[in-house]
């Protein structure tokens, strides 16, 4: 069995504000969690598909910014010029794995600029962030709770469309998305209370397809209700332990997938 050094203690500080993936991680193993969010440690090294997504949003992002203050299509000659301001970001990043999003890319860019006449605001990368009463805060306020950071929004009519950008191999609509479509619902209705329905969209940029669903003000309100005892569960079952209290979660899926499998005593090969 490998030393683990560490054993800080777990404290409100290291749990809040929760975010969908923080969530996730704590309901999937306690080790994990640790080394993420109390530790802080870096992962041995970061996976290529996460590099991969972090680029296809970085492109994505900037072309829509572009696209709408020039009210006008973009072409491959932009997306070129942000892979190059991404690169020096991450200099290992592979052209020729980012390329074949670049159509979907411009499709969707482009697609949005037809309508945009009718759209009343649109924002990209938005911060949002709640407190203990699901009343909208600064992202680093001292009350924060609960945030999240939404890729695309814009208003049509009484609508609110949030946009999730994904690079998923798979198309499946799985629970797992639509909770976390859920989340960004119940952020962006305490942001935006005007808007009496809202509309979640997956913009799988790998496919070049849109999934939506609608959300109203009764659905963002029995998620609300949902998620706070599942949160105040696992602050009771973190909050005030050290390492050597935690018990692991090991998998198959688990380990495959964490960033800490070379320093795991618990791991499953």
């Amino acid at each position: 069995m490998k030393k683990i050094e560490s054993e800080k203690i777990i404290d409100l500080s290291h749990l809040r504000p929760w975010s969908f993936s923080k969530v996730q991680k704590a309901k999937k193993c306690a080790y994990d969690f640790y080394w993420s969010y109390v530790d802080k440690k870096e992962p041995a090294e970061r996976a290529d598909f996460f590099v991969l997504g972090s680029g296809v949003h970085f492109i994505l992002e900037n072309a829509i910014e572009t696209a709408f203050k020039r009210c006008r299509p973009l072409n491959f000659e932009i997306l070129n010029y942000f892979f190059e301001k991404f690169r020096k970001f991450e200099p290992g990043i592979s052209y020729e794995k980012l390329k074949p999003f670049f159509p979907n890319i411009l499709n969707y860019v482009n697609s949005q600029i037809r309508r945009i006449e009718k759209i009343k605001f649109f924002f990209s990368e938005v911060d949002l962030c709640i407190n203990r009463r699901f009343e909208p805060i600064d992202f680093n306020g001292e009350e924060a709770f609960i945030r999240g950071k939404l890729d695309f929004v814009f208003a049509l009519d009484d609508t609110l469309y949030i946009v999730d950008h994904k690079t998923n191999r798979s198309r499946e609509f799985s629970n797992k998305l639509k909770t976390q479509l859920r989340w960004y619902a119940l952020l962006a209705k305490a942001k935006f209370p005007q808007f009496k329905k809202l509309a979640l969209e997956v913009h799988n940029v790998r496919y070049g397809t849109v999934q939506r669903i609608i959300f109203t003000d009764t659905d963002v309100k029995h998620f609300q209700l949902k998620l706070l005892p599942i949160i105040e569960m696992i602050e009771m079952e973190l909050a005030d332990k050290s390492f050597s209290q935690l018990v692991p979660s090991p998998s198959s899926t688990n380990c495959r997938w964490c960033d800490f499998r070379h320093i795991c005593p618990a791991k499953k090969c």
